[in-house]
């Protein structure tokens, strides 16, 4: 009755990175289907496998776009006659992996274009880049405001840049949660919206495969723009961490640190993990045919082999310091792929953190503490004394009631402005007590003085 097939594009729905729980069934896109041809000339079929081995090696493909005609594909015309149920779900399964719901939002979400953070002043820059394949890729910069040297000033501090790449259904808004911490640092922190994803351009995701080249057009559109990017180092989570790893094993071996949030280590594993826990009762074989389908349409739509994105297959190749993150409790890219990931790589420092929470939780402290003391040690800064998180989570826990501070929030997961907002007014709250301590100590010094 096609029950089943629902089952499977609903669990995958509301897996998506980003995704409210109680987010709405797709509808299956207007044209989705790529309308695959019954005879197959003999050459093309004799040169399939040995043009697929050249594109993996060489690079990403680049063919004709196919016209897709919708209602008039082999699949569509297969799930049509099992019913209305099978092709929504068939095209809801194509639709949540090249285009799930794209983030929307406002400027205003970015935050200032100036503010004041830990002493010194920031800005932020909002600018575009055109990838490889002519999408225009916006994304924002956020650089300290580096006064005029002064005689006797200190050392300068090293130039270093920091890459945070979103999850799917997600965008650069996602970045703020890194800010403050990456900040604080020392660096310098560019976050895109990948072509598919937010305000870029692009009709589709590809969960990492294309989105590495935007990273390449990132990072070429600043030095173009005479910036000293120094150290580069990339910080991912899901579908952006997949990214991270691609990018460090294929684009630039040089990157200098790696965190890696929730990667998962293939589409292909994924997708069938998460097709399988939607229709437990459903023999393996037919969701893998379910997915070879959508396979072949997504290859003609979006331009890439979902069987190609596979971080683990990579890897090996990745001669980055890595510091891989998952949490314990996460069930849609479960904690075995990021633990095969961290077996697989090819670095000799790479660090592994389970931390407690979901796919779309917040990380706690202990995370954040983690993050910042690999980083520390990727760059060559040395321990600090006391981790960031622990400094601010100490500074801003006056602000709640003694009843709601076991469950405080990761204050170092806020935006810089918002932390410095709260430091205020934590400042502002221990005044009165210091002057009543002042208060105190003048008026025993008087009764002395008076004795």
């Amino acid at each position: 009755d096609g029950s089943w097939y629902q089952k499977v594009a609903s669990a995958i729905v509301c897996g998506v990175d980003g995704a409210p729980a109680n987010a709405p069934a797709f509808e299956g896109p207007e044209r989705p289907f790529l309308s695959l041809q019954r005879r197959r000339p003999a050459a093309a079929a004799r040169s399939s496998a040995s043009s697929r081995a050249r594109d993996l090696r060489d690079g990403p493909r680049r063919q004709a776009p196919a016209k897709a005609e919708f209602g008039d594909s082999l699949p569509e015309r297969a799930l049509s006659v099992a019913g209305p149920e099978v092709k929504a779900a068939y095209q809801s399964l194509l639709k949540v992996i090249i285009r799930p719901p794209r983030a929307t939002y406002d400027a205003a979400q970015l935050g200032p274009a100036r503010f004041e953070f830990g002493g010194s002043s920031y800005a932020r820059r909002d600018d575009s880049c055109v990838n490889g394949r002519g999408q225009a890729v916006r994304y924002s910069a956020w650089r300290r405001v580096r006064a005029a040297a002064r005689k006797g000033d200190g050392e300068k501090r090293p130039t270093r840049t920091l890459v945070y790449l979103h999850g799917n259904a997600s965008s650069r808004v996602e970045a703020l949660g890194s800010l403050s911490l990456a900040l604080t640092l020392g660096f310098d922190v560019l976050a895109p919206d990948c072509a598919g994803s937010g305000v870029s351009d692009g009709a589709h995701v590809s969960l990492g495969w294309h989105e590495r080249d935007d990273v390449v057009a990132l990072l070429a559109r600043e030095r173009s723009l005479g910036r000293d990017l120094g150290a580069v180092a990339l910080w991912g989570r899901s579908m952006g961490a997949a990214t991270a790893v691609l990018y460090a094993a294929t684009r630039d071996p040089d990157v200098s640190a790696l965190v890696l949030d929730s990667a998962f280590s293939s589409l292909r594993q994924l997708s069938f993990d998460v097709a399988k826990r939607g229709a437990a009762a459903v023999p393996g074989p037919i969701v893998g045919a379910a997915l070879r389908w959508v396979r072949g349409s997504v290859l003609g739509l979006a331009d890439f082999d979902l069987y190609d994105v596979a971080p683990l297959d990579h890897a090996p190749e990745v001669a980055s310091p890595a510091l891989v993150l998952c949490a314990a409790d996460d069930v849609f890219v479960e904690p075995a792929h990021s633990h095969a990931i961290h077996a697989a790589l090819g670095c000799v420092d790479k660090e592994l953190c389970v931390c407690p929470g979901a796919h779309n939780t917040a990380r706690p402290i202990g995370a954040y503490v983690s993050i910042e003391g690999f980083l520390r040690r990727a760059l060559g800064d040395g321990e600090a004394k006391t981790a960031f998180a622990d400094v601010v989570d100490r500074r801003l826990a006056i602000l709640l009631s003694p009843a709601r501070r076991p469950d405080r929030p990761n204050f170092a997961a806020l935006p810089p402005w918002t932390v410095e907002n709260l430091t205020i007014r934590a400042r502002q709250r221990e005044r009165p007590i210091d002057d009543f301590a002042e208060a105190d100590d003048v008026s025993e010094a008087s009764a002395d003085d008076d004795a």
